[in-house]
Order: C-alpha cells, then structure tokens, then sequence
C-alpha cells in the first residue's frame, strides 16, 4: 500500500549499506529496514508508515543519529497483528 518511509543511506558501497542496516537494526529492533539497489546506488529505506505525520514524527526520532535522513513516499508493509 502507498506510504512513507525514512530513507538513512545513499551511496554506491554495498558494504556501507549493509553497515548501515545492522547498526539501524540493533538501535531499533522493531522497525523494518530496506536495502535496495538502483543502479549505481544502494538505499536503506526504514518504517512502514501509512502517514506522513507518522514518519515525521519518527524522522525527528532518529535525526540525532542519522543527521541527513529524509522523508520519501514508498510502497510499504501492511503490519501484521
């Protein structure tokens, strides 16, 4: 379904990515990460939000780790109960 999520990497080292999803990962073990690849760049993409207030609100939850995080507009997960 369409939504948001909060894009923490961009480049073209996979290694880096990779770094980067387990670290996010360990600090928050409850949201989804999402490595993907367009050509030449890898993205790690977190969080599976229906709105864009609630993707904000997690935004500004990580900014002091992840300084040059962003908002982008992703097909996401329905969650599971």
């Amino acid at each position: 379904m369409p939504g948001y999520r909060v894009q923490i990497y961009f480049g073209s080292q996979r290694a880096k990515a990779t770094e980067v999803k387990t670290e996010f990962l360990q600090l928050f073990p409850k949201t989804g990460a999402y490595l993907s690849y367009q050509q030449p760049n890898f993205k790690i993409r977190v969080g599976d939000f229906k709105t864009r207030l609630e993707a904000m609100k997690f935004l500004k939850e990580i900014q002091s780790v992840y300084g040059g995080a962003f908002l982008v507009k992703d097909d996401v997960k329905l969650p599971t109960y």
